[in-house]
């Protein structure tokens, strides 16, 4: 009886670790920084780019929100603050990570990992 068990026990966890281990991550970042002269801005970042549909598993920094903006240049999602896009999903594609700046702190990063 107690083999039978071991082996019942073995079987579920191997299907549970496989299971996990499928799924990937990819991050993506943005900055942005405005500048003194009116309406000037430097930005930069690693887009996301998805091979299949995924959601959003973590933000980092984020404080003053930011805008997912797909390859189209529409915004697919706002976010005033980073736990606000956790669990939102995104189709397959690549997307740019739009940090909003304050008019004291016109400096600003966000980080967005995506699990797919």
């Amino acid at each position: 009886m107690r083999p039978v068990s071991i082996s019942i026990l073995a079987a579920v966890a191997v299907t549970f670790l496989a299971a996990t281990a499928s799924a990937e991550t990819t991050t993506a970042t943005g900055s942005r920084i405005m500048k003194d002269a009116y309406g000037t801005q430097t930005k930069w970042g690693r887009s996301l780019k998805l091979p299949e549909d995924g959601k959003v598993v973590r933000v980092m920094y984020g404080t003053y929100g930011f805008s997912i903006v797909d390859q189209s240049g529409n915004t697919v999602g706002d976010f005033l603050l980073p736990e606000m896009a956790v669990g939102t999903e995104l189709a397959a594609g690549e997307y740019q990570i739009v940090p909003y700046v304050c008019a004291k702190h016109r400096h600003h990063h966000v980080e967005v990992t995506v699990e797919y």
